[in-house]
């Protein structure tokens, strides 16, 4: 799904626009800015490459749109000059390098035309040696058809001596439109290169843990598109990716016990073709034919390069993921058709459509899966999801009858809140973590790890845990987990509504885990917050105790808060007016023969 930056209109001056295009080439001059950005020394030494008409190979490039090449148009602001390459849904563009002369640190920024009334454009870029590419996407359009602007979009500060910049446009999994203006360098001087050598060394601002249910086409099955995926958070404040490996029987890795999704391609008997409810899915099936054929465990690539990045790479799985509502149907012929005696039964006695982990061959299987990836891969711990279609225990024979001989009663006529019935009932998700628990350490020994295999939880609010019978006081008691993460203080884990709105809403959490060796991360919800938001959350939380913060679904999103965990940053911000986090924009004037100070609609 594409991400809408959320307009925000900027009061600018107009001014003449430019009577003709001249030449173009390096600029060095202080670029246009709105009226509330200063100007210093660095903005004064900026070098604007605008002659993007260099780029190699040249049959990459047109005077006129045509399928695999950039189109080529002079454009031109108060200030300068140049070539914009543009790339939109037929172009399939190929990549292009432009050779940069410049030698030493500098600041890189890329210029990403604004266009009235249309969606963020975005390109991907990468230095010629890079392993992979980082994606920009600029602001969407404002509502004004006088509002032509080339947003310049930070990239990264690299020594660009001897290296080239590549420009690729984005196709899958799905096209987006790259209308590229120039690539601007900011010099950066021996102390300022030290300054940022110190940073990338601190570890004190790692506080951030992403995740991600790496449910993405790549219909290629190509191991850069997942590296591409990771590379936008190298040198940022993120210490951990936590990237589903599976959930329920569906296997995200090769796996030898349970199925990927190429399995979903040979249902189909004879003739006939495999349904799918939805494009999407069918694409994921391919995406996994893809893999196999290409020999790519998308999990081994993740967990390799996340470390190559030095963060470290957690396992997800989903522990409800064994059946989904309408229109999917469970797997055919797998665990949960296999073993309807296994399912969660209803107070009044009717099957759920989940599978009980009141069942030690339900935890046995589980736990398999889960072994399997912690001897098989570079994980530094695997994560439970809960926070997925609870509840895993209800009213199954096991329970029913354990309470009735425990506390002579039958719970069924019982209140669902009786406190006895709740930690009765929790008491079997604890001896599943106990067993995993057991696993994982079986599996760091294999491995010959230095240290134990972590567990996180991704957990509900304070007061939904217990009745989904996890019992997080005993599971920290006794060294179950490391870290709690809980995911929403909405109620039925609501992504989308405001949530933690009130540090009091986080107490519970914090005393929790208070004087002990568990971790608190909490999540910062809802999905669609912006970057002043994630500040302005974070600080509060902050001062409430909370030290990280995780973002679900987060390889996108948070990119609004990069360096959320330079705690001095955010408060020098909150304290000084929390200006709108925007990026630097210089006004377009002319697009080809187009005097846009004039443009009116179409």
């Amino acid at each position: 799904m594409r991400h809408q930056t959320p307009l925000s209109r900027r009061n600018f001056l107009l001014s003449t626009g430019l009577a003709a295009l001249g030449g173009q080439g390096i600029t060095t001059f202080q670029a246009a800015r709105p009226s509330a950005a200063g100007t210093s020394a660095e903005d004064r030494a900026a070098i604007y490459l605008t002659d993007l008409n260099r780029c190699q190979p040249a049959s990459g490039l047109s005077h006129q749109w045509k399928h695999k090449a950039w189109r080529q148009l002079e454009y031109a602001t108060d200030s300068f000059r140049g070539t914009m390459l543009m790339a939109t849904e037929e172009s399939a563009a190929p990549p292009v390098t432009y050779t940069v002369k410049q030698e030493g640190w500098h600041e890189i920024y890329v210029g990403i035309f604004r266009k009235p009334f249309e969606e963020n454009k975005q390109v991907q870029v990468k230095l010629t040696d890079d392993p992979a590419y980082t994606s920009l996407r600029g602001r969407r359009g404002e509502t004004d058809h006088a509002e032509n602007w080339i947003d310049e979009i930070f990239w990264k500060a690299a020594d660009v001596t001897g290296r080239g910049i590549t420009l690729r446009q984005i196709t899958q999994p799905e096209v987006f439109h790259s209308w590229v203006a120039y690539i601007k360098l900011v010099p950066l001087d021996d102390q300022k290169v030290a300054e940022l050598a110190r940073d990338r060394k601190r570890t004190d601002t790692k506080r951030l843990f992403v995740h991600t249910d790496a449910h993405f086409s790549n219909l290629s099955g190509s191991a850069i598109e997942i590296l591409n995926y990771l590379e936008p958070l190298r040198h940022s404040d993120v210490s951990r990716i936590y990237w589903e490996a599976g959930g329920g029987e569906r296997a995200l890795y090769f796996s030898k016990i349970a199925k990927d999704y190429s399995s979903d391609l040979q249902t189909g008997s004879g003739p006939s073709r495999p349904f799918f409810p939805r494009a999407y899915d069918r694409e994921l099936a391919h995406t996994w034919q893809a893999y196999h054929k290409n020999g790519v465990d998308p999990l081994k690539v993740a967990a390799d390069f996340t470390h190559e990045m030095g963060m470290e790479f957690h396992a997800g799985y989903r522990v409800g993921g064994f059946a989904y509502p309408p229109p999917h149907d469970p797997i055919p012929g797998g665990f949960y058709e296999k073993h309807p005696e296994l399912l969660c039964i209803g107070r009044d006695g009717a099957p759920m459509p989940r599978i009980s982990y009141a069942y030690p061959e339900t935890r046995r299987y589980v736990v398999s899966l889960l072994k399997e990836i912690a001897s098989n891969y570079p994980v530094d711990g695997i994560c439970l999801l809960y926070n997925r279609r609870p509840p895993l225990v209800a009213y199954e024979t096991p329970l029913v009858e354990g309470f009735k001989n425990r506390f002579g009663q039958d719970p069924r006529r019982l209140s669902e809140t009786d406190s006895r019935w709740l930690a009765y009932r929790a008491t079997f998700l604890t001896q599943f973590m106990r067993e995993l628990r057991q696993a994982l350490d079986v599996a760091a020994s294999g491995r010959k790890l230095a240290k134990p295999l972590e567990i996180s939880a991704v957990v509900c609010r304070g007061d939904e845990n217990l009745p989904h019978g996890m019992d997080l006081k005993t599971w920290i008691q006794e060294g179950l987990v490391d870290t709690i993460i809980p995911f929403s203080s909405t109620v039925r884990l609501n992504s989308y509504q405001p949530s933690w709105d009130h540090p009091e809403d986080v107490d519970y959490f914090v005393s929790l885990v208070k004087e002990t060796r568990c971790r608190l991360a909490l999540d910062l919800l809802p999905r669609s917050l912006t970057a002043e938001q994630y500040r302005q959350k974070a600080h509060v939380l902050g001062q409430a105790g909370v030290e990280n913060f995780f973002f679900w679904d987060g390889i996108v999103r948070v990119r609004e808060a990069l360096r959320l965990g330079h705690r001095e940053e955010v408060s020098a911000w909150m304290a000084s007016g929390q200006r709108p986090i925007l990026p630097s924009a210089v006004r377009l004037r002319r697009l080809g023969k187009w005097d846009l100070s004039v443009e009116t609609p179409g």
